[in-house]
């Protein structure tokens, strides 16, 4: 449920840094609820197709390089290699989508694949990510979907099917970061112009620097020409909206200025930077080593963790949080702009995906298929080269052998997976699966008796709702609220972080119309293992309406209202980036035939996480296999957004500086005022 479509925040981790920025304006210095891509499957049964489908180019890609094609020597192609791909969600359906592609054997003027697609689950399109129906029959899915601007992979591979991406994201949305103490700041949208220029607004070229007089006449405007112009995170700090009330100081918010050692200390692909800063916490980084004031971590720092890695600091790897609020916030300007899905992910993207796979590959989709166990056969009962693997699905009831194996499932299913078949746990060899951790989630959507209507109102794709007036009034600036741990003192909340959504404004078949007759609001919780053992559904909506009316500071919705719901449990579903957590992230190939996808998986690679990586590692998953198997499939992957300038320059810096004086003790960098903190009381931390 991240992640993953994914995070429920579009990047107020940006804000870490906004206090810093303000007052030094020239230094340099994440959601939806989305259900895991292991979890997101496509289930149903889809008739195989012998007619071809080549993916088009990705945008921003050169394809026409035979670089750009995953290939090695042929090898006897006397007939098809079948690849069983285990898992239906964004990593499994990216690795068909690459199997797809394969080139045509000119000796059968067929596709040299045959690609089966294996899911436990029994919903249908979507898996735990849709076909879900409420007691009054209404269709949904578990959680709300966003896809971050860097997430180049993904939108290339939902153009690669056919859609316009305009007709299923809405535009680009603001957020609002609420902690324990009330509101915090509203987070602008930087990612305009882009999308300006996808609706065919034409753009005007150059910047404008605001003179005096534009500064006295209209402030506002004249900030955002300013922060046009700067690097992220310095542009978000002048247009950002801090609330006058909250307890931050400028001497907290300059605090933040501590952690430019470690972001430009840490590489996002640098396996040594992992591998040092995955061995301490987020909480031990952020105030022992970056030395940030108690009032920031408790107001910014740990909001945006229990909603991006969802997960509080003492329990999350340093490397993870870093990496995380690099990508959805601080990667390139407008990094954290998120567009939400307007409408059901099943319903946009998977069911086109699904289709254009059965009319032009030779995919085959079987839902109900429980992996119970995967081995290697002997090749002399095959009769052919090379490594063979039988797959035993639902204990036995059906086998399937096959030359290759894609695993595109979460880290707690391959870790059950490994347990409970010592064939399974041989073939992978020493991976650490059973020390791979899981985040619970919980969906309520909850459909309300309607209010009068509320118009005009900001920042998502629809502007009206049914909502309370008080409610519609504390989400005037955007339909996305972000919630961190400990809200209104709610004994469920200390370690849970929500979302709050108003999908009448997000989502088509939610817009406010002449028909409609309900209103309706989602609250996603993450890290919620104690709403999770609530098995009532009426106790999860009502404790819903509570942290909702305790969050934005509107009155308590009564239950009373609710005329339908929703409440999906998915526990352990989101992948979980604890201390030390990387070394149980494995490599793609795990072996010739065995290969592995996920958001989890290789994590000192590609700067992705959640959606984007899950993409990414299927396209990487099918590479190395067309390598070793002698297929020539289209893999192509779009790199990661590269540094700023400004970056870039720290980064020197900092490289320089490990090279002449390494940090001490755990080797992260210490800002000045946290070293001489640990010199005058003589520890070394």
């Amino acid at each position: 449920m991240k992640g993953a479509a994914c995070l429920a925040f579009k990047g107020c981790a940006q804000i870490l840094l906004l206090g810093a920025a303000t007052v030094s304006a020239f230094t340099p210095s994440l959601c939806t609820l989305c259900l895991p891509p292991s979890s997101r499957s496509i289930v149903t049964r889809i008739t195989r197709s012998t007619v071809r489908w080549m993916t088009d180019n990705a945008p921003g890609t050169t394809t026409s390089d035979s670089s750009d094609i995953s290939s090695s020597s042929p090898e006897s192609k006397g007939t098809k290699k079948r690849i069983v791909v285990v898992g239906g969600g964004w990593a499994g359906f990216s690795a068909a989508d690459a199997l797809a592609s394969a080139e045509i054997d000119p000796a059968t003027g067929e596709s040299p694949v045959e690609v089966i697609l294996l899911d436990a689950s029994p919903r249908g399109r979507g898996g735990l990510a849709g076909s879900w129906k409420t007691p009054g029959g209404r269709q949904v899915e578990a959680g709300v979907h966003g896809f971050w601007k860097e997430y180049r992979n993904t939108f290339a591979a939902m153009e690669r099917i056919g859609l316009n991406l305009s007709d299923v994201l809405g535009p680009y949305s603001p957020s609002v970061l609420i902690s324990k103490s009330g509101r915090v700041a509203l987070a602008p949208v930087l990612g305009k112009e882009e999308e300006e220029e996808e609706e065919g607004v034409e753009k005007k070229d150059g910047h404008k620097f605001p003179s005096p007089l534009d500064l006295i006449l209209s402030p506002g405007a004249a900030l955002e020409l300013i922060a046009d112009l700067l690097p992220p995170p310095l542009d978000v700090a002048l247009v950002s909206e801090f609330n006058p009330s909250s307890p931050l100081t400028l001497v907290d918010r300059a605090s933040a200025v501590g952690l430019l050692g470690a972001w430009a200390d840490f590489g996002q692909e640098d396996p040594k930077s992992w591998d040092i800063y995955d061995k301490v916490s987020a909480e031990e980084l952020f105030l022992r080593k970056a030395g940030v004031t108690e009032a920031l971590y408790e107001e910014l720092v740990q909001p945006l963790l229990h909603v991006l890695p969802m997960c509080p600091g003492y329990d999350c790897s340093a490397a993870a949080a870093l990496s995380c609020f690099h990508v959805f916030a601080l990667q390139s300007k407008g990094a954290f702009d998120v567009r939400w899905c307007r409408g059901g992910i099943t319903e946009k993207i998977f069911d086109p995906w699904a289709k254009q796979l059965v009319e032009g590959g030779d995919v085959a989709i079987r839902g109900s298929s429980r992996v119970t166990s995967v081995t290697q056969v002997d090749t002399a009962d095959t009769g052919t080269d090379g490594p063979h693997f039988e797959v035993t699905l639902n204990d036995g009831e059906d086998t399937i052998v096959c030359d290759g194996v894609i695993f595109a499932v979460g880290g707690t299913s391959m870790g059950k997976l490994v347990a409970a078949s010592p064939e399974t746990d041989a073939l992978m060899g020493p991976q650490g699966f059973d020390r791979v951790r899981g985040v619970t989630c919980v969906a309520a959507r909850l459909f309300l008796e309607p209010d009068a209507i509320s118009s005009g109102l900001s920042g998502g794709k629809h502007d009206s709702t049914l909502l309370p007036p008080d409610v519609a009034k504390a989400l005037k600036d955007t339909p996305v609220a972000v919630c961190g741990p400990e809200i209104g003192g709610i004994p469920e909340l200390q370690e849970t972080g929500f979302c709050v959504y108003d999908l009448q404004r997000m989502q088509d078949k939610f817009a406010v119309d002449d028909e409609k007759e309900t209103a309706v609001l989602e609250v996603d919780f993450f890290r919620a293992d104690s709403i999770a053992d609530i098995r009532d559904d009426q106790e999860v909506a009502a404790l819903a309406l509570k942290a909702v009316g305790r969050a934005l500071g509107t009155q308590v919705i009564d239950l009373s209202k609710v005329v339908d719901m929703s409440v999906v449990r998915a526990r352990d579903a989101v992948s979980h980036f604890a201390v030390n957590s990387a070394q149980c992230s494995p490599q793609v190939k795990i072996r010739r035939g065995v290969y592995m996808c996920g958001d989890w998986i290789d994590r000192k690679g590609h700067a992705s996480w959640s959606t984007e990586k899950s993409v990414v590692t299927g396209r990487q998953a099918v590479a190395a296999l067309a390598k070793d198997l002698g297929l020539k499939c289209r893999t192509d992957i779009i790199e990661a957004a590269p540094d700023t300038a400004q970056l870039k320059a720290l980064r020197t810096i900092a490289r320089k500086l490990r090279e002449t004086i390494p940090p001490p003790g755990s080797g992260i960098p210490s800002s000045p005022w946290s070293l001489a903190k640990e010199l005058v009381e003589g520890t070394d931390s």
